[in-house]
């Protein structure tokens, strides 16, 4: 079968999510192919017949709530093992927090004193969530590091090509799904990792998957391609480990392409669509994969058509056992679906399902709650909600949106990839050309989506008294996005005298207008500690904040009239 054949196949074999078995810190016990015609009609049927609704994604403010609640627990907590404060870490990465951030820094650390401490460990998942939080902080600058949790890792991988602990024979599918976003993550990230073990779990996923579609928690090697009843827990967690494990090898060894799928889908329908439903030519994109050896591409379509099918048929978005490393599971496995189908969708049941869960289970000190325990539970939720897998994908291969959760700009020219994260390189920004893009009605406009990806760009000197006057006036009136660079563009020049402006800007409904005003007045103050508010701030905390800047402002300037 060809690779084009597989990524057909691919297309017409879609899972809608509900998923895998539970992530462990410590040791846990033992133990469509659819007709053309019906594709026509639910196509059409989604632009005629859908009711108008709120999209619900890992933007909305509504989500981002919940996320920043949670971080502000996690602010407070830490975990015993390395694997743990890097799951913690991630989530504040995702949401696009500074990585000298202390939760960041704090896992950064862990790794590097901690590799003799995880080598004991009879379990891979703090081998994995190292490297994974390794290649995605700075994969050129840990690559040490990175390389010494990858030979650990290999050793939890068996003869038969699954990953279990130590001690067993048997392969893992929930260790083994964390193995394989680890081999891709190597990849996409500019390490290689080992071919022909990456072949070899691939196949180990292909033959312990259940005669019906799913896969076991401690899969039973048939060793042949004959399906066989998985005795251990065939269930949706461990569903949704088997096809996130099985899309991302299926991916890193080349058999399934992102965005082919797509470009293949029958003449026929398109025939029959109008003019301008109809897709457009699209170049396919050059990607790194590994050989894909003797690896059976018919094998694998048929693994990623019944697993999607049984998925389809037993989902739901509730557990009773491991809920939020469910959630997470589930984000990883529709993520590369989505990808190797060439888009992305808003309002998908199984996220607004799972972010309607978390709204109602959400503890009022901002946590989560499961068998992996608060901290970590905390950390699946918040990177279930912001789409995490989603971003790594995006930023690592130059789609959709950056990891801080902004859209890349059309001249894709402009964008290079330095430490493993995607940059844009821009000319440094004049001051008459900032006004401009910032006197836009609404604050949207290319120019400015590129400067707040690159704050490098902006450089600001020399401004005068009606410039000065006019980026203040945009601090306290101009849309988000605009006030979030009229603030970076304010702390940039270092003056007392734009500290009111800056103090103001504390207490903006946009948090990252806070954390940047912030940011601000400790360059301005020269006191690089500040007094705050901490990123993850309640208003309590903000209100604190801002009273301790007027004190400070007042101390310098005692003759100045007192701030409102």
């Amino acid at each position: 079968m060809t690779n084009q054949s597989a990524d057909i196949a691919l297309r017409d074999g879609r899972a809608q999510a509900r998923l895998g078995q539970p992530l462990r810190f410590s040791a846990p016990p033992r133990r469509r192919w659819a007709p053309c015609a019906a594709l026509l009609v639910g196509f059409l049927g989604f632009f005629c017949a859908a009711p108008v609704c709120q999209a619900i994604n890992q933007e909305s403010p509504e989500v981002l709530a919940l996320v920043d609640k949670g971080l502000a627990y996690l602010e407070k907590q830490t975990h015993d093992e390395v694997g743990g404060k890097c799951l913690i870490a991630l989530a504040f990465h995702k949401r696009g927090l500074s990585d000298t951030h202390p939760k960041i820094q704090e896992a950064l650390a862990a790794c590097r004193n901690g590799l003799q401490e995880e080598k004991q460990k009879s379990y891979d998942y703090g081998k994995c969530l190292a490297i994974i939080f390794l290649t995605e902080l700075d994969a050129d600058g840990n690559s040490d590091l990175i390389n010494k949790y990858t030979e650990m890792m290999r050793e939890h991988q068996k003869d038969h090509g699954g990953f279990g602990y130590i001690s067993s024979t048997t392969g893992d599918t929930s260790q083994t799904q964390y193995a394989a976003l680890a081999y891709w993550e190597l990849l996409n990230h500019g390490i290689t990792p080992d071919a022909t073990g990456a072949q070899k779990c691939l196949k180990w996923l292909l033959r312990t998957q259940d005669v019906k579609g799913p896969w076991g928690y401690q899969g039973v090697d048939p060793g042949n391609s004959s399906r066989i009843e998985q005795p251990d827990r065939p269930d949706l967690s461990m569903a949704a480990a088997g096809m996130s494990g099985t899309l991302i090898l299926g991916n890193a060894v080349g058999l399934l392409k992102a965005g082919a799928a797509e470009q293949a889908i029958p003449s026929l329908v398109e025939e029959q669509l109008p003019e301008a439903l109809k897709r457009q030519d699209v170049k396919e994109k050059k990607v790194a994969t590994l050989p894909a050896g003797d690896v059976n591409p018919q094998q694998l379509l048929e693994a990623v058509k019944s697993g999607s099918a049984w998925f389809d048929k037993n989902f739901k978005i509730n557990l009773d056992m491991y809920q939020c490393y469910y959630l997470y599971s589930i984000e990883r496995f529709k993520s590369f679906q989505e990808y190797l189908e060439g888009g992305e969708h808003e309002n998908e049941p199984w996220y607004v399902q799972g972010y309607e869960l978390l709204k109602k289970t959400q503890a009022t000190d901002g946590s989560w709650n499961d068998q992996t325990g608060q901290p970590c539970a905390t950390a699946f939720a918040c990177l279930f909600l912001l789409r995490s897998t989603q971003k790594s994908i995006a930023a690592t291969l130059g789609e959709g949106t950056l990891v801080g959760g902004r859209g890349l700009p059309r001249d894709l020219s402009k964008v290079k990839l330095r430490g493993g994260k995607l940059v844009v390189e821009l000319k440094q920004s004049e001051m008459d050309n900032l006004l401009g893009m910032l006197d836009e009605s609404d604050g949207k406009s290319e120019a400015l989506d590129e400067l707040l990806d690159n704050p490098a760009a902006l450089k600001i000197t020399d401004v005068g008294p009606e410039q000065a006057r006019r980026m203040q006036q945009i601090v306290k009136t101009g849309p988000a996005a605009a006030r979030l660079v009229a603030v970076k563009a304010l702390g940039k020049l270092r003056s007392l005298d734009y500290a009111p402006t800056l103090i103001f800007a504390l207490t903006d409904p946009d948090k990252r207008v806070v954390r940047e005003a912030r940011d601000a007045l400790r360059s301005v103050s020269r006191n690089f500690e500040g007094f705050g508010p901490p990123d993850n701030f309640d208003n309590a905390e903000r209100d604190q904040a801002v009273q301790r800047w007027k004190d400070w402002y007042h101390s310098v300037r005692p003759d100045a009239p007192p701030l409102p």
